[in-house]
C-alpha cells in the first residue's frame, strides 16, 4: 500500500493515455469491459475503464485482488479465470453472482519499478471463455500492462522532478543517474527550447554520436513527413507553456523509422517562470502497429456489403457490422447484442437451422446454404446465402461462431425474371410445334395422298416436342417431379423422332441408371446434337446407316457409347469443331465432370461419353 500511495495515482483525473490503452485492450481481446485498476486497502480504484461505468468498487467485489498474489499465474505472466462462477475465489463475489455478472477474467499485473504489484490491466467478459486469450491477445495485454507501468513511473518521475527541482538543478550527476535508469529516452531543454541533454537511452536507440543532436539537430531524426507537425506543436508549447505531446516516427540506429510518443513538461521556478523543459520519447511502434492492424481489419468488416457477424459459444451475438444491422433492421450494436443467432431466421428457416445447421456445425465445423432471415422491424423474409463456421482460438479451442452472409434478394428477382422468360420462350416454341402440326393436318385433309406422310411427320414432330421438354431450361415450378427418369429412357424418347416407317434407326441398349434433371438436360442436348449431325453427315444421312447407343455402368463410372455404321466413309477427322461439338464438350466437362471422346473411324464415328456415376443423380 505504501508503494501505491507513493505513486500518488489514486483519485487522479482521467487521462486519455490510459483510456487509449484500456480501449486497445478491449478491442484486441474482443471483450466488453477493460479496466486499469489499482488495489487499495478497502477498495479498487480505476484509472481507466471501458464498459464498466464506475470509477471504483469495494474490495469484496474485486477480482484483481486475487491476481496480485496468485500462485497460478500462467507462463506468460497472465492471471486468467476462464469461468468466474466455477472458481472458489470468485464464485461468491456479488459481481459474479448477478444475472448479468462477469464470467471471464484475464489480467496482467501492473508493477512498480521495484517489482511491487500495485494493480492490474484486466479484461472481463460476461461469457465463459474456456480457451482464455489467444497468444497475441495475451502478449498485447502484457505489453499494455508494462506500458501502464511505464506511464505510472513516468508520472512519478515527473512528480519527483518537480519535487526535487532545486536539488536537481544543483546536482547534474544525480539527474544523469536518474535519467539513465529510466527505460525511456529522456531529454531536457533550456526555456527557449534549446536541447542540451539526452540520456543514454536516446543514443542507444538512435545510434548517433553524443552531443550531435543538441540544439535543433534533433529534428533531422524525425521522418520528413512528421517534422512539420512536431515543430508546430513544439513551438506552440514554447509559446504557451502548455505540455508538449506528439507522435512521430523516429529514426532507429538500424535505419528504420519507429513510431514514438514524445512528451514534455515545463519545469517552473518558485516565481512560476519556466526554467527547463523535461521530455521523454517512448517507443510505441509495436503498439501503433497493433492498433493500425486492428483498425484495418475493423474497416474491412465495417465497409463490407455482406452481413458479417460474430457470436459467442452460447450463440449470443457479440458483433455485427453496419451492413448486417441494416439488412435485418436493427438500430445499433447494443440491440444486436441482446439477440442470439436463431432469432434472425423466419420460423421455417429456424427449424432448418436447429435441425440441419446446428448438427452440421458440430460435425463439420461449417455449413452453407440458402435460408431466410427476418427483418426485425417489418417481419419481411429476406432470402440469404447463410455461411456459418466455428471460430477457434490459437489453441484450437472452440470460441464461438462467425458468419459471412449474402443478401440474395436481387439474385432471386433475377431468377424470377429468367423463369418468366423461360416460360415465355417455351410457350412460343410449343406454339410453333402446334402451328406446324396444324398445317400438316390441314394439308392432309385437303390432299388424301399426303395423309400417310402427314401422320409420320406429326409423330416425329411430337417426339421433338417431348425432347424439347427435356432439353429446355426449367424453372422451379416446371421441373419434372416424377423422379423416375433414366438415362436410356431419356435417350429412347429423344431419338424416337429418327425412326422411319416403324424401323428404329438408333438402337438403345445396355446398363440403365436413374438420372437427375440437370444431368438429363445436359445429356439430352448432347445426344440431340449428335443425332442431328448423324442426319446431316453421318449414318442417318442415308437409308442403310444405323446407330447403336450402349450404356455401361461400373462401380464408379457410367459410359454411353454412340457407334455409327453404314454411313458415308470417313476419310479423316474434321479440321475444326462446330459450335454444337464445343457446347457438348463444355457441358460434359463443366456440368458432369466427365469426358467426351470422338473416334473418327473409317467405318463410322464412335463417340464415348464417360462421367462419374454419382453425378448422374443431380
Amino acid at each position: 500500500m505504501a508503494e501505491l500511495r507513493a505513486l500518488r495515482i489514486l483519485d487522479t483525473e482521467p487521462d486519455p493515455a490510459y483510456d487509449d490503452l484500456a480501449r486497445i485492450a478491449a478491442l484486441v481481446c474482443a471483450v466488453p469491459v477493460s479496466l486499469i485498476g489499482f488495489v487499495d486497502a478497502h477498495r479498487q480504484w480505476f484509472k481507466a475503464e471501458i464498459g464498466y461505468g464506475e470509477r471504483e468498487t469495494g474490495i469484496d467485489r474485486s477480482v484483481c485482488v486475487h491476481a496480485l498474489h496468485a500462485d497460478d499465474v500462467q507462463a506468460d505472466g497472465l492471471f486468467v479465470i476462464t469461468d468466474l462462477t466455477a472458481d472458489p475465489r470468485t464464485r461468491d463475489n456479488p459481481a459474479i453472482q448477478a444475472e448479468d455478472g462477469f464470467r471471464f477474467y484475464a489480467a496482467a499485473v501492473i508493477r512498480s519499478r521495484s517489482g511491487v504489484p500495485i494493480g492490474t490491466m484486466c479484461v472481463l467478459d460476461r461469457t465463459v471463455r474456456p480457451g482464455g486469450l489467444t497468444k497475441a491477445q495475451g502478449e498485447t495485454l502484457g505489453a499494455l500492462a508494462r506500458q501502464v507501468s511505464t506511464l505510472v513511473e513516468h508520472r512519478r518521475t515527473l512528480a519527483d522532478v518537480d519535487a526535487r527541482e532545486t536539488e536537481l538543478a544543483a546536482s547534474e550527476r544525480r539527474f544523469r543517474v536518474m535519467t539513465s535508469a529510466m527505460p525511456q529516452m529522456v531529454w531536457t531543454t533550456l526555456p527557449d527550447g534549446f536541447h542540451d541533454f539526452y540520456n543514454d537511452r536516446w543514443y542507444e536507440f538512435t545510434g548517433v554520436p553524443y552531443g550531435s543532436t543538441d540544439g535543433a539537430g534533433w529534428t533531422d531524426m524525425f521522418h520528413p513527413d512528421d517534422q512539420p507537425e512536431a515543430w508546430r506543436r513544439w513551438r506552440d508549447s514554447l509559446a504557451t507553456g502548455e505540455p508538449y505531446e506528439v507522435e512521430y516516427r523516429l529514426r532507429h540506429h538500424s535505419g528504420a523509422y519507429r513510431w514514438t510518443l514524445g512528451r514534455a513538461m515545463p519545469i517552473r521556478g518558485a516565481d512560476g517562470r519556466i526554467e527547463r523543459w523535461f521530455g521523454t520519447c517512448t517507443d510505441i511502434h509495436e503498439l501503433k502497429q497493433a492498433v493500425a492492424d486492428a483498425r484495418k481489419l475493423a474497416a474491412v468488416v465495417e465497409t463490407s456489403k455482406d452481413f458479417i457477424g460474430l457470436a459467442g459459444e452460447d450463440g449470443r451475438i457479440a458483433h455485427l457490422n453496419e451492413a448486417a444491422l441494416r439488412l435485418v433492421g436493427l438500430l445499433d450494436l447494443a440491440a444486436a447484442r441482446r439477440t442470439a443467432i436463431a432469432d434472425y431466421f423466419t420460423p421455417e428457416s429456424r427449424e432448418a437451422f436447429e435441425g440441419t445447421v446446428v448438427p452440421a456445425l458440430a460435425r463439420d465445423g461449417w455449413w452453407e446454404g440458402e435460408l431466410a432471415f427476418r427483418h426485425f422491424a417489418t417481419g419481411e423474409a429476406i432470402a440469404v446465402l447463410f455461411t456459418v463456421f466455428a471460430v477457434r482460438d490459437a489453441a484450437g479451442h472452440h470460441a464461438g461462431y462467425g458468419t459471412v452472409t449474402r443478401d440474395l434478394r436481387e439474385r432471386k428477382r433475377a431468377e424470377e425474371a429468367r423463369d418468366l422468360l423461360i416460360k415465355e420462350l417455351s410457350h412460343r416454341i410449343k406454339n410453333i410445334f402446334a402451328v406446324v402440326g396444324g398445317i400438316a393436318a390441314l394439308s392432309a385433309r385437303s390432299d388424301p395422298g399426303a395423309r400417310s406422310f402427314a401422320k409420320v411427320f406429326r409423330e416425329r414432330l411430337g417426339a421433338l416436342a417431348q425432347a424439347h421438354e427435356y432439353v429446355r431450361p426449367h424453372s422451379t415450378e416446371s421441373a419434372r417431379r416424377d423422379g423416375g427418369q433414366t438415362v436410356l429412357g431419356l435417350m429412347r424418347l429423344i431419338l424416337s423422332a429418327y425412326a422411319e416407317e416403324g424401323r428404329c434407326r438408333v438402337a438403345v441398349d445396355g446398363d440403365d441408371a436413374v438420372v437427375g434433371e440437370r444431368t438429363a438436360t445436359a445429356l439430352a442436348l448432347i445426344m440431340h446434337e449428335q443425332a442431328t449431325n448423324a442426319v446431316k453427315y453421318g449414318a442417318l444421312s442415308n437409308e442403310a446407316g444405323t446407330v447403336t447407343l450402349t450404356g455401361l455402368q461400373t462401380a464408379s463410372r457410367y459410359c454411353l457409347t454412340w457407334a455409327e455404321q453404314g454411313g458415308p466413309p470417313i476419310a479423316a477427322a474434321p479440321s475444326r469443331k462446330g459450335f454444337g461439338t464445343e457446347l457438348a464438350e463444355r457441358s460434359v466437362a463443366g456440368q458432369l465432370d466427365g469426358s467426351l471422346e470422338h473416334d473418327w473411324a473409317p467405318g463410322g464415328l464412335v463417340l464415348r461419353l464417360d462421367v462419374p456415376a454419382e453425378n448422374l443423380r443431380f
